[in-house]
């Protein structure tokens, strides 16, 4: 069996390829640049844009199973041609926006539009949810925690459950290998519910410095929006930082029904990472 990972550069995409691979399965990793793509061995990298897939045909030969990443456009011609192909399911990463956001959150919208296409696809289908991403502390907070002591965080008592990367693709990776679970959505988390100030000092219990953390108002929070963040997704974020203030974020134990152990902790993450907060550190946003 082939198993194609598209968004093969992610940070969730580039763990599935490795955690097929480390289980000795034929896999196929794509992005629409594979130049500089760092793969294990004996993956197969190949090209292919699933807004535009020219190539499509070419990815999809032979393969049983696909790991789908969101995109701004739902993938509806290249659903199309894995239906053709004799694929027979596909794990799709969404985002809990889909059933919590406001009817106009763009977020939820992005990826709904996924979704349906799934949906409509006539494929066999799970859709995963994953909780906050343990990634997103990188890619929100690095570079302030890269140049300075302070953090500045819009509804910094908002509740979330950071979940590890890793987790996610160890779920996905048995999702796609097995036929275990016969339904079409999954939720996952991590293992206990935490404040963005919480998680801010669990950051800097690991990195042994002081970080303070700086309660934005709305206003403030846009005029520090970086510019690869759409002022209404920020919008968006907030929103749900917000209502999450009131009450815990859930918790279930969907990690270790498939892997086995539980889910790692937002600590053990930092641990790991802790080289991507060091000033000297090049990691780009989002990488």
């Amino acid at each position: 069996m082939i198993f194609l990972v598209t968004g093969a550069r992610g940070n969730i995409g580039s763990r599935v390829v490795a955690e097929l691979a480390r289980r000795g399965h034929h896999v196929r990793a794509s992005a629409r640049d594979v130049t500089g793509l760092e793969l294990p061995d004996d993956v197969e990298p190949v090209q292919l844009d699933l807004v535009e897939p020219h190539n499509a045909d070419a990815a999809l030969a032979g393969v049983d199973a696909i790991f789908l990443y969101p995109t701004r456009v739902a993938p509806t011609e290249f659903l199309a041609a894995a239906a053709k192909a004799g694929v027979r399911y596909v794990v799709l990463l969404s985002s809990p926006d889909v059933y919590e956001g406001a009817p106009d959150n763009p977020i939820r919208l992005g990826h709904l539009a996924s979704e349906q296409a799934v949906r409509e696809s006539g494929l066999r289908y799970t859709v995963i949810y994953p909780g906050w991403l343990a990634t997103d502390a990188s890619r929100d907070w690095g570079a302030q925690i890269r140049s300075g002591d302070r953090v500045g965080i819009a509804y910094p008592e908002g509740q979330f459950t950071p979940i590890h990367e890793d987790d996610i693709a160890e779920v996905v990776a048995e999702l796609l290998t097995t036929d275990r679970y016969p339904g079409t959505t999954l939720a996952l988390t991590g293992p206990e519910s935490l404040t963005q100030a919480e998680i801010v000092a669990i950051l800097a219990g690991e990195l042994g410095r002081s970080l303070t953390v700086d309660a934005l108002t709305r206003q403030q929070a846009q005029e520090r929006r970086e510019p690869w963040m759409p002022e209404r997704v920020l919008e968006s974020v907030m929103d749900s930082a917000e209502r999450a203030i009131t009450m815990p974020a859930p918790v279930n134990n969907t990690v270790e029904r498939f892997t086995g152990h539980p889910p790692r902790t937002f600590r053990q993450w930092a641990a790991e990472h802790r080289a991507e907060f060091s000033p000297t550190s090049t990691k780009p946003r989002g990488g």
